[in-house]
């Protein structure tokens, strides 16, 4: 048993690659995500429209560059904060560092944000002056276009679909805080799924997401001294509020459709990760930036990175197996 896990453990790997010279939802590395443990330190240049904002210069938030001039966040980062300075570190994988720093010089949140149910939880930040996107480190990540007919016919992203979120979050309910990003794969979930519907207070603008098989957090698999296996909870936290929420389009390029909101604590198995659901603030953003790139989106095949991951850890298990 202990041989079979260290083998799936080295071989449920997921690797994401792209286009570089795309308009969006590329970044020049591509993307090696562990699909067995739940959180990892992100590679280097793989998530570059990730930006870590430092509020009143002493909050920590996540964000994601739209644009060369405009960051997308949560609105509960700055909405009580609003005359306070917020700088933002983009680049770099280290927290509250980056090749390029901005200061922003307009916030716009949501104007029907509420603090209590976290509806509405999206805000814009303007910067002072606009990226240099010719950095490598620094690109935009893609925004989804969806008809209104995929819209009305059910939720979207629609449940089961493998996303990712990153973040420099706490990695434990109080715990400390990583200096290097951090990523997990996830799964968005049915609104009607009782992780989901105890905390969800509008359907059309949250979305839940939490590990396959819908208990929160991903199970890492530690085995010490070959005796005994310890499962933790892996999931956002404080800290990643604002981060994105992203799924790997059938074109090969990464979409942005959910933004870190709330939760219960940190990796509660019982509930599920709220996130802003962006497919539904398209007329809003587009309101103040005509800057972001839109792309169409065709969640068919949405759920066959999963499927294809197990059907090749089963084929790499009996290879290894019998061929000893």
């Amino acid at each position: 048993m202990i041989i079979l896990l260290i083998i799936v453990r080295s071989t449920h790997q997921e690797l994401y690659s792209c286009d570089e010279t795309a308009v969006c939802g590329c970044s020049s590395n591509f993307a090696l995500v562990n699909r067995i443990v739940g959180g990892e330190q992100a590679g280097t240049a793989t998530w570059s429209w990730t930006v870590s904002l430092a509020i009143a210069n002493s909050r920590l938030c996540g964000g994601s560059i739209i644009s060369s001039s405009w960051i997308i966040t949560a609105a509960h980062c700055v909405y009580d904060l609003l005359q306070s300075p917020i700088t933002v570190y983009a680049g770099s994988t280290i927290r509250w560092s980056g090749t390029q720093t901005r200061m922003v010089s307009q916030i716009i949140v949501h104007p029907g944000f509420n603090a209590d149910t976290f509806v509405n939880d999206i805000s814009l930040l303007q910067l002072d002056s606009p990226l240099n996107m010719s950095d490598s480190n620094v690109s935009t990540i893609c925004m989804p276009l969806v008809s209104s007919s995929t819209l009305e016919s059910g939720e979207w992203p629609p449940s089961n679909t493998s996303v990712i979120t990153v973040g420099w979050g706490r990695l434990s309910d109080g715990g400390t805080l990583p200096t290097n990003l951090q990523q997990v794969t996830l799964e968005t979930i049915d609104y009607r799924d009782p992780t989901c519907s105890v905390l969800l207070t509008d359907e059309k603008l949250q979305l839940c997401a939490s590990v396959p098989g819908g208990i929160k957090g991903s199970f890492s698999i530690i085995l010490l001294d070959l005796y005994f296996i310890i499962f933790i909870f892996i999931d956002s936290c404080q800290g990643d509020s604002g981060g994105p929420l992203m799924m790997f389009s059938p074109s090969n390029q990464w979409i942005l459709v959910g933004l870190t909101s709330s939760g219960h604590g940190c990796a509660t198995p019982t509930y599920s990760g709220i996130y802003t659901r962006i497919v539904a603030y398209k007329d809003w953003i587009q309101a103040y930036t005509d800057e972001s790139y839109w792309i169409d989106v065709n969640h068919g095949n949405s759920n066959s990175i999963s499927k294809i991951c197990f059907i090749s850890i089963v084929t790499l298990i009996f290879f290894k197996i019998f061929h000893q």
